[in-house]
C-alpha cells in the first residue's frame, strides 16, 4: 500500500509519532524502564498484543538486561500511537507502511522531541496491582457496594480475576488515611468526581493556550520550521512543572480561605460552649 504524500503529512501533523525509538531521549527525570507487563498495565493493553506488534513490525524489541527485555517510555509512546491509529481503522499492516513512510519519505525525525513529550507520562506514578482482600482492609465497612462502583467509575482500579490493578496508589492511600478519621469514603469520592470536573477544564484550557498561540500559528504549514520544533518541545516539557507549580498555590489559596471560613467558626463555637473554669 502506497501512502500519498499529503496523507503522510496530514497523519504526521495529526499525530507527531514518527520512530519514537530514534535518539531523541526525554527528560531523564521522566524516563523509566519497564517489565514487559508493566509495559502492558501503563499502556492499557496485554502482553500478548505487544508480542504481537513485535512479531508484526511496528514495535522495535526491547533493551536486555541479561535474558530480561527493558522497555522504556518510547515503547510506551509507540503503543499508544498504535491504540491511536488502530482506533482511526488503520490495520496492523498499513500502521507498519505509513510509520516507515513518516520515518523515511518524509524526514520528520525533527518531531521526535514533541512526540516524546506529549506522550511520555505525565506523572511518575505508575499503576499497582492489589488483591481485593487488601482493599477490604484497607477501608473496612467503608467500602460499600455504592464506594466500589464509585471509585471504579473514576477510574480508579480495574479488576482482574481476585486482583485489582489501582491507577493511582497515592490516591488510594491518601483516601485511607482521610477515611480513618471518620470521613465516609462515598463523600470522599464525591469531592475527586467534583475535582476531577474542575481540573479536566483548567488543564484543557491551559494546554489549549499553547495550541493557540504557540502552534496554530503554522497552521497554514504543513508542519512548523524545523528549527522551532525544539523549542516547541522544551515548552511541552516545562508545561509540567509549571502547571503542578500553578495547582499548589492555588490550591493551598483555596484551602487557607476554605479552613478560615469552615473549621475556625466551628473550633470557636467549640470554645464558645466550653465550661468556664
Amino acid at each position: 500500500m502506497k501512502f500519498p504524500e499529503e496523507t503522510i503529512s496530514t497523519m504526521a501533523q495529526l499525530l507527531p509519532q514518527a520512530n519514537p525509538l530514534a535518539d531523541a531521549s526525554p527528560e531523564p527525570e521522566t524516563q523509566r524502564d519497564y517489565s514487559v507487563e508493566e509495559l502492558a498495565i501503563a499502556a492499557n493493553t496485554t502482553v500478548r498484543n505487544i508480542r504481537a506488534y513485535q512479531d508484526r513490525g511496528v514495535l522495535p524489541p526491547p533493551a536486555l538486561n541479561g535474558r530480561k527485555g527493558v522497555y522504556n517510555n518510547h515503547h510506551l509512546s509507540r503503543l499508544r500511537l498504535i491504540a491511536n491509529l488502530l482506533d482511526r481503522g488503520y490495520t496492523l499492516s498499513s500502521i507498519k507502511e505509513l510509520l516507515a513512510a513518516l520515518e523515511e519519505g518524509v524526514g520528520l525525525s525533527e518531531i521526535l522531541g514533541i512526540e516524546t513529550a506529549v506522550n511520555s507520562p505525565w506523572t511518575n506514578e505508575a499503576p499497582t496491582t492489589l488483591a481485593m482482600t487488601e482493599l477490604a482492609k484497607m477501608f473496612g465497612t467503608k467500602l460499600t457496594p455504592s464506594a466500589i462502583k464509585s471509585a471504579h467509575d473514576l477510574g480508579l482500579f480495574s479488576v482482574s480475576g481476585t486482583q485489582m490493578r489501582i491507577s493511582s496508589m497515592s490516591t488510594l492511600k491518601v483516601a485511607e488515611e482521610l477515611c480513618a478519621t471518620g470521613i465516609p469514603l462515598d463523600e470522599l469520592l464525591d469531592i475527586l468526581r467534583m475535582m476531577r470536573g474542575n481540573v479536566q477544564r483548567v488543564a484543557d484550557e491551559f494546554v489549549k493556550l499553547v495550541s493557540q498561540h504557540v502552534l496554530e500559528p503554522y497552521a497554514e504549514q504543513k508542519l512548523p520550521p524545523k528549527e522551532e520544533l525544539p523549542k516547541i518541545a522544551e515548552l511541552i516539557w516545562r508545561l509540567r512543572p509549571l502547571a503542578e507549580k500553578v495547582v499548589d498555590a492555588e490550591l493551598g489559596r483555596a484551602m487557607e480561605i476554605a479552613a478560615s471560613r469552615f473549621l475556625a467558626d466551628t473550633l470557636e463555637a467549640i470554645m464558645v460552649d466550653m465550661p468556664k473554669e
